[in-house]
């Protein structure tokens, strides 16, 4: 008995199933442009500022790598560190050559969304920081290396621009606060003193989901 459709209709028809179906399996990957999920490395470029208790700034730059975890879209863990040479005015108490460090465990806040290449968040992390001043000058006498060692609380906010769902292009910005409670004078230890200092952190980068 011949089909009640017409087969040139017949055949449209199962086309049309047929491309309807392949669509719906493929808009899911296809509609996904950034994740947060998983592991994560990352390396960037930064400039950098210290200020220390009643002294003037000081800028440099250095480099910078982290490593994170994302449980959910949202929260990622994370461990960073990071070096800079700063450059101190003439006149200062200490002269020599100035690096600073940051070493970082924390927490980052994605505003994510998967349908979108941008995602802005915010961080906040705890850890150690130090500055190393080599060949040393005080008062015009030699000192070798010193070294302020301390504790140090970071905020921090970003944005993360996707080239693809696993690579972004980081741009981030971080305040770091705390105090300088050690003094390595590479023979002596001075423990117990107490300098204020602040440091500032714009970051330029990649971040890679593997």
């Amino acid at each position: 008995m011949p089909s009640p459709i017409p087969r040139p209709l017949h055949v449209l028809t199962l086309v049309s199933a047929l491309a309807g179906a392949l669509a719906a399996s493929a808009s899911p990957a296809l509609s996904q442009l950034s994740t947060t999920r998983g592991w994560s490395f990352g390396a960037h470029l930064q400039g950098t500022s210290l200020t220390p208790e009643g002294g003037t700034n000081s800028s440099g730059g250095g480099l910078g790598i982290r490593a994170g975890y994302g449980f959910n879209r949202i929260v990622t863990g994370f461990v960073h560190v990071d070096g800079s040479q700063i450059d101190i005015t003439e006149g200062g108490s200490i002269v020599g050559s100035w690096n600073l460090a940051h070493a970082e465990l924390g927490a980052r806040f994605h505003f994510a969304n998967s349908l979108r290449r941008w995602v802005p968040y915010l961080e906040t992390s705890v850890g150690a920081r130090a500055v190393e001043v080599r060949d040393a000058e005080f008062a015009g006498e030699s000192a070798g290396n010193v070294t302020f060692n301390g504790g140090a609380f970071t905020v921090g906010t970003g944005l993360s621009t996707y080239f693809k769902p696993s690579l972004a292009f980081d741009v981030s910005l971080k305040w770091t606060g705390g105090k300088f409670t050690e003094i390595d004078l590479g023979d002596i230890v001075q423990r117990n003193i107490d300098i204020d200092a602040a440091s500032f952190r714009f970051g330029l980068g990649l971040i890679w989901w593997p």
